[in-house]
């Protein structure tokens, strides 16, 4: 295991800006940030522009007290631009586009689905954009998400390895994760769909360092769920830097926690983030629903 031993300072902007149908309050000095004084359903047009424009400066947003419906959920979802293919799950009965992640306080299981540093589905040709989560019903504690910026990770870095990371490309995969779960759930672990299945395993090569198409900010994209390689290098090779990379990002100077309470929504750039979602509420009913915005090919 890679130990970090340089703690990162300086280079720090989480401040708000000025909005015209909101406020913002940062939740830690890398990222996040709550969004105060309006429900998403009322949002004009400018609104959600401005919504956009404050999740891309913060890389996730939060707000209290939204209680969404399906309907209501999904049609927010639709106004930030399509809906991506969801590589797990099926949607609920009559929105297929929001998709439940539900925990019973009985079930009890040595790993769950999105417990290690990830970002969404980055194994497909074109992964998601953004993902907007709401919770129903969630555990008196434990349930967090943690997120952390990987362009700020990138950032302090120094120019030489920056240098040497541009123009490399990370191979994305799921089958670590399929063969994991499976084996400690003892059971095979699907997709749902033979197509869904083998683009997973087979996975996709994308920039090591992306571009985000909106602000121009360069990010790493680098995953510890779902990064299995960088192309032209052995596994040898491939990786230290791979663990380097996802050690060095994960930084807690470079993240941020939210303790959910029912009837929260939050939204995240998958383009610029990885989370973590710990397995550490046995006992208690969790649930969840998601959507998630399709995104272009990585660049």
């Amino acid at each position: 295991m890679w130990e970090v031993r340089v703690t990162p300072c300086g280079d720090f902007d989480n401040h708000p800006r000025e909005y015209r149908n909101f406020t913002v309050e940062p939740l830690a000095a890398a990222m996040g940030a709550e969004v105060v004084g309006v429900r998403l359903p009322d949002l004009s047009d400018e609104g959600i522009e401005e919504l956009k424009q404050a999740l891309y400066r913060h890389k996730m947003i939060y707000l209290r007290d939204q209680h969404l419906s399906h309907a209501e959920h999904e049609h927010f979802a639709s106004r930030l631009g399509p809906f991506a293919v969801d590589a797990y799950t099926q949607g609920v009965p009559e929105h297929r586009d929001v998709h439940p992640i539900i925990k019973e306080a009985d079930e009890v299981t040595p790993s769950l689905f999105g417990g290690g540093w990830h970002t969404d589905s980055p194994f497909l040709p074109e992964p998601p954009s953004i993902t907007t989560l709401r919770q129903v019903e969630g555990p008196p504690y434990g349930g967090d998400t943690c997120w952390t910026n990987c362009a700020l990770a990138f950032r302090h870095l120094s120019k030489t390895y920056q240098d040497m990371l541009r123009g490399l490309r990370v191979h994305m995969s799921a089958a670590n994760n399929f063969a994991t779960q499976a084996k400690l759930r003892g059971e095979a672990i699907g997709f749902g769909d033979a197509g869904k299945q083998e683009q997973g395993l087979k996975g996709s090569f994308h920039p090591l360092v992306r571009t985000h198409p909106e602000t121009g900010e360069e990010s790493l994209f680098i995953c510890d769920t779902y990064a299995v390689g960088i192309e032209g290098m052995t596994t040898h090779e491939a990786h230290p830097i791979i663990e380097f990379l996802v050690q060095h990002t994960v930084q807690h100077a470079f993240t941020c926690r939210l303790r959910w309470k029912p009837g929260m929504v939050a939204m995240w750039d998958n383009r610029s983030t990885m989370h973590l979602g710990p397995n550490d509420y046995d006992g208690f009913r969790r649930e969840m629903y998601r959507t998630t915005t399709a995104g272009g090919v990585p660049a």
